[in-house]
């Protein structure tokens, strides 16, 4: 897909999660849109294209958030790594590694979030930010997988892009 379809994509992505998705938070936790449509087009797709994803995506993130620049970023690159290098070791995306990849994916996201947070000096309330954040935003990731997979999988059947 051209980089210009991404960084647009991926710039409506991130200015909705940052204006319309807050409305329909449980305590500070929503869903995470462009988690979602970066863990959908790498989990069937090349590695570049996944690294190009994260990128764009987490600068758009964080350009439209209070969290340091390139904290997305950082969160976003490891989960596509990682989806990489399961992807050498499955034939293709099945339910239960879906599922399996939104609960990891969120945690090593919301993880990173965390770390860097504190690193940049905020104060860190570790069991609060897991029930206000963490649990209500994997919540919401696994049910929102299913309509942004379905939709990322419509759009790589249609450019002929998908690999798995």
């Amino acid at each position: 897909m051209s980089l210009t379809y991404v960084i647009i994509l991926m710039g409506l992505a991130a200015v909705a999660e940052a204006s319309v998705l807050p409305q329909i938070r449980i305590g500070q936790g929503q869903p995470d849109l462009v988690f979602l449509l970066i863990l959908s087009w790498a989990a069937n797709n090349e590695l570049e294209e996944g690294v190009n994803w994260a990128f764009i995506g987490g600068i758009a993130k964080d350009l439209l958030s209070a969290a340091p620049l390139g904290t997305s970023t950082l969160g976003y690159l490891l989960i596509v790594f990682g989806i990489s290098g399961l992807g050498r070791q499955v034939y293709r995306m099945g339910l239960l590694l879906l599922i399996g990849l939104v609960i990891v994916g969120t945690l090593v996201q919301q993880l990173v979030t965390i770390v860097v947070l504190a690193i940049a000096g905020e104060p860190i309330n570790l069991l609060q930010g897991i029930q206000q954040v963490i649990l209500p935003t994997l919540l919401y990731n696994l049910i929102f997988i299913w309509p942004v997979y379905g939709f990322i999988r419509l759009i790589q059947n249609w450019l002929g892009t998908s690999v798995r």
